[in-house]
C-alpha cells in the first residue's frame, strides 16, 4: 500500500485528535454544545485539511520549463524515477512557451 492511501485517513486522525482536544478543554469551562460541537468540527476541518496539504507538498515533485518568462510547470504526486523523468522532458522540450507578463 502506497502512502497516499494513508494520508488523508492519517490527517483525520490528527484532526480528530485536535477536535477532541480542544473540545474537552471547552467543555471544562460550560461552553455551550452547540459552540462546542462548531468549534470542534471547524477545528477538525482545518487541522485534517492542513495536514494533508503539508503531506501532499512533501510529497511533490514540480517540474519547470526552462526558459526566460515561461511560466510552463508541471506537478506530480508519488510517481516513480521513470515517469518523473519523462514529465521532466516533456517540461523542457514543450511546444508553447506560455510567457509571463511581469509588471
Amino acid at each position: 500500500m502506497k502512502f497516499r492511501h494513508l494520508r488523508l485517513p492519517a490527517a483525520a486522525l490528527v484532526g480528530a485528535a485536535v477536535a477532541w482536544s480542544i473540545g474537552i478543554r471547552l467543555r471544562a469551562y460550560d461552553v455551550p454544545m452547540s459552540i462546542n460541537w462548531a468549534c470542534a468540527l471547524a477545528l477538525f476541518a482545518n487541522v485534517t485539511l492542513s495536514v494533508n496539504h503539508l503531506a501532499e507538498a512533501a510529497s511533490t515533485t514540480t517540474h519547470r520549463c526552462r526558459v526566460p518568462g515561461c511560466s510552463f510547470r508541471v506537478r506530480l504526486w508519488d510517481v516513480d524515477a521513470a515517469e518523473s523523468r519523462r514529465w521532466q522532458e516533456a517540461a523542457a522540450a514543450h511546444p508553447g512557451h506560455a510567457l509571463t507578463q511581469r509588471t
